[in-house]
């Protein structure tokens, strides 16, 4: 076989000699859990040298545990094309005439924020019921966007090292999962240089027929990333719902186990005519590690050497002298386990905090703090008031807290001011919608809408006043309250 290329796949079955293919755009397909497309993706990551990018987005996978975990990255957009993909993934289907609207929502705004609030302000000086209407509905979609963007970890840029870089986002639900891929493939395109991108489940983050985040970056590496030595590598299961523009920039394609007919037919489909094509009875047939991989004028069955495996004995295994059930992969270590588990940890860790944090307080309540002398207080910052730092100690242990106190300036002549007026009367002990504001309101005869409530619940979610439940936004237990009245004239 030529050794013009450059990456080792495995060996032939059943000769036993050495396949390599060249580090091209790549799409990866067979059943998941019977062909072994993760193990193949980390082995040829391995064995190029080069720096790769994964993200782990299933509850419940267990794939890329041997790669360097990274923290989630997004950059806000507010191009038209960026939001319109947003809108797209979140309803999950096409839009139709709304493009004209979401233009005019995006001119002059930086973030999804200014954009939800370019929606607000049109909506009111909008005349026509329907241009209400839309501008009333793309706001409603991009709420369901800005409160998790607040849950992202603050990261300025990716930094990647050699071998496979993982994302694990099998926390975030898949609207946020679609802008963390979008900007970090974005971020790859436009920084990066010799870089492996790997697609999970492409049927789903770059699906036919309409627009996601993620799609629309796809597609440029697909179109100029070779240029920058940036590839994709797509792995999915199912290929007939994948946006046809990514398939067709794949140069190599390797086939494993598929039981499904038409799925059958579509895999040998994409091998092209002129090369002889395997049989369609051979496809159901492979095994675990097996995979027919289709590139130039090439077609072999191969087995995929695994980056755990000795090389002697997956070239036996390929020859039929040996069976691949017969080696496992090296059990994980404690360490490796705590890894993976690290969201975990950082999770436990932050609710500590926040217990001793109460703690904190209920004893400064009580006067029954270190009799320390007392720090000197900051002036107000931009209505917060910073609180002194606190190191409590037990034991060799040493946790350092600041705690921010937001204090709310607003009279009733505010949105915001009459929310919190509501909130100091209890109208929030039990939890509250949009409507039910706009009604109370409305009943004191002042009137607003419901975005403009929505705008105003995260920000005071963000400060701490209220608590976002399944059933609307409820007030904090515990919080300080103090209402100044003052005479105005009618």
């Amino acid at each position: 076989m030529s050794k013009t290329h450059d990456i080792l796949l495995g060996y032939r079955i059943p000769t036993g000699e050495e396949v390599e293919i060249p580090v091209r755009h790549m799409c990866v397909t067979g059943q998941t859990q019977e062909s072994g497309k993760t193990t193949t993706l980390e082995a040829l990551v391995a064995r190029s040298g080069k720096r790769a990018l994964a993200f782990v987005t299933k509850r419940g996978e267990r794939s890329f545990e041997s790669g360097r975990k990274i923290l989630p990255y997004f950059k806000e957009r507010a191009d038209w094309e960026f939001i319109e993909s947003v809108i797209e993934a979140i309803m999950r289907q096409k839009m139709k005439f709304e493009r004209a609207w979401i233009v005019r929502a995006c001119k002059g705004a930086h973030s999804l924020a200014a954009v939800r609030r370019n929606l607000t302000d049109l909506m009111a000086k909008s005349k026509r019921s329907m241009d209400q209407d839309i501008y009333m509905l793309l706001g409603e979609y991009l709420d369901r966007v800005l409160p998790l963007l607040a849950r992202l970890p603050k990261a300025d840029q990716i930094r990647l090292e050699p071998g496979l870089n993982v994302m694990d986002l099998r926390g975030y639900p898949e609207e946020l999962q679609m802008l963390i891929v979008s900007s970090s493939m974005r971020w790859v395109h436009e920084e990066e240089h010799e870089v492996i991108t790997i697609l999970p489940e492409a049927w789903k983050f770059a699906p036919q027929g309409r627009n996601t985040p993620v799609k629309l970056e796809v597609r440029k590496i697909a179109r100029e990333g070779a240029g920058l030595k940036n590839y994709i590598w797509v792995d999915s299961q199912d290929i007939a719902g994948v946006e046809k523009e990514i398939l067709r920039a794949a140069a190599i394609w390797l086939l494993g186990v598929q039981r499904e007919a038409n799925e059958i037919a579509r895999a040998l489909s994409s091998i092209p005519k002129g090369i002889k094509r395997p049989k369609e009875g051979e496809i159901p047939h492979l095994q675990l590690g097996q995979f027919f991989a289709c590139w130039g004028q090439h077609v072999e069955k191969v087995y995929v050497c695994p980056v755990w495996m000795r090389a002697a004995d997956a070239h036996s295994i390929a020859m039929g002298k040996r069976d691949a059930t017969d080696d496992a992969p090296p059990a994980r270590t404690e360490t490796e386990e705590e890894n993976v588990d690290y969201k975990a940890a950082y999770e436990e860790a932050q609710e500590t905090i926040r217990e001793l944090t109460k703690r904190i307080e209920q004893l400064e309540s009580k006067g029954k703090t270190s009799p320390a002398p007392p720090m000197p207080r900051p002036a107000p910052i931009n209505g917060s008031e910073e609180i002194p730092v606190m190191a409590l100690k037990k034991g060799i242990p040493e946790i350092d807290l600041t705690v921010r106190r937001y204090v709310i300036q607003a009279d009733d002549s505010t949105l915001i001011g009459r929310i919190s007026l509501l909130l100091t009367e209890g109208f929030f002990d039990e939890p509250k919608g949009n409507q039910d504001v706009v009604k109370e309101l409305a009943r004191r005869g002042k009137t607003t809408m419901a975005p403009r409530v929505s705008e105003a619940f995260a920000k005071l979610a963000e400060m701490g006043f209220l608590l976002k439940e399944e059933e609307g936004y409820q007030s904090v237990p515990g919080m300080k309250v103090n209402v100044k009245e003052v005479s105005a004239i009618a």
